[in-house]
């Protein structure tokens, strides 16, 4: 049953009069759209950030790129239905748009199980948990919630990409990393934070990892992690005794199909549907060109505008006990690529900082910084970004400039 929070937020809509705009189209978006229709709120149009996204309908609604919508909306409510919603409060207050509502109001009892979307009911039901926690803690500035965190457990990758946005294209003698140190950077890092919504286990291709199963089981055991997201890329179906760790309810699967790269897809497949275990099957769609390392010299106003445009500024990533912004960054550190910008990365392992002071370098890193020195060397990774083919295969690891 609906809260009285709700049902006042609707009066207060509807009151208002001015157009009614969700921000983000996608499952989440859905949902609200229809939730919206329910209560007779008349939803005006979807917005953003992703150009692709602009180009289509959902809902049989338009969707517009928010470039659009201070000429077209100069006055406007927005609905929030995206999981990084601090980023999405802080654009709209630069649109001088002060109105909007977070869709976790709406759609707190919604049955996911209700509706019939284009992607499989797990995956749907996956992106609703994340999407209500992210915003629901937002709105508790005092907890060190975590959305996201990819941990590097290899450098190891079973494809060779030449635009790879992990830049395991790079690696001339790639490795798994130690496991015990693995171990070790996950429990320190957890001993600092309060939540974390999900964990990414990433490579390279993590099952070339033999010891993902320890990793995994040490996650599913920690009660501060609340899901643990693999991405695969279709070329390993790990044996049975390591596919066990994977049937429990906090694990899910992304696997990437790439075509006859994917050598040993539908094994994977068949291997996972047999378990129940969970997965979402995608295409390799949306490579932009963000792989390269190379030093542009911009200004610090061009620092601040690639960074403040960067879609994976959030996509925190954990690499030899350091905490990083981005995969690329984290993995251009591992590259020695860029010069050690100790100010780019929180290091977990400090002798002379106590708990309550990491929390605060963690947060200060996570929430107020406005570039790295980093960005520098990266091309840029916007919503916007032309798409380019993916999966183009290099012939032998690409030379690149090191550091020492």
């Amino acid at each position: 049953m609906k809260n009285s929070r709700f049902h006042q937020t609707v009066a207060d809509i509807k009151k208002e009069g001015i157009p009614v705009i969700i921000f983000g189209a996608s499952t989440v978006g859905e949902a609200l759209f229809h939730e919206c229709r329910k209560y007779e709120i008349k939803v005006e149009c979807f917005c953003d950030n992703n150009l692709q996204k602009a180009k289509m309908s959902l809902c049989n609604t338009k969707v517009i790129h928010t470039s659009d919508l201070q000429k077209k909306y100069p006055n406007a409510i927005f609905l929030i239905s995206v999981t990084d919603i601090r980023d999405v409060v802080e654009q709209l207050l630069k649109l001088g748009y002060s109105k909007w509502y977070p869709c976790s109001i709406f759609l707190r009892d919604y049955d996911v199980y209700h509706h019939k979307f284009e992607v499989p009911i797990r995956f749907a039901e996956y992106l609703f948990d994340t999407c209500l926690l992210c915003q629901d803690n937002y709105f508790d500035p005092d907890k060190l919630f975590i959305r996201s965190v990819d941990i590097i457990i290899t450098e190891r990758c079973s494809l060779k990409c030449k635009d790879c946005s992990n830049l395991t294209q790079y690696y001339n003698k790639p490795k798994d990393c130690n496991t015990n140190d693995l171990l070790k950077t996950i429990d320190v890092f957890c001993s600092m934070v309060d939540e974390v919504n999900e964990f990414r286990i990433i490579g390279g291709e993590p099952f070339m990892n033999k010891s993902f199963d320890i990793i995994v089981n040490r996650l599913i055991e920690e009660p501060k992690v609340k899901k643990i997201v693999i991405y695969t890329n279709g070329t390993i179906a790990p044996s049975d005794e390591k596919m066990e760790c994977l049937k429990n309810s906090k694990v899910l699967l992304m696997v990437t199909d790439y075509g006859k790269l994917s050598k040993n897809l539908n094994v994977l497949i068949q291997k996972l549907s047999s378990r129940d275990i969970a997965f979402y099957l995608n295409k390799a769609q949306g490579w932009t060109d963000c792989s390269k390392i190379h030093r542009h010299y911009r200004s610090i106003e061009g620092q601040r505008e690639i960074f403040n445009n960067c879609c994976a500024k959030n996509t925190i990533s954990l690499s030899d006990g350091k905490l990083h912004r981005c995969p690329f960054a984290a993995n251009a550190v591992r590259l020695s690529a860029v010069p050690d910008f100790e100010t780019d990365y929180v290091s977990l392992f400090q002798e002379n900082i106590d708990v309550s002071g990491m929390r605060k370098k963690i947060k200060d890193y996570l929430f107020n910084i406005e570039y790295l020195e980093t960005c520098d060397f990266c091309n840029g990774r916007s919503f916007g970004d032309t798409e380019i083919t993916p999966a183009i295969q290099a012939e032998r690891a690409i030379d690149y400039k090191r550091f020492p």
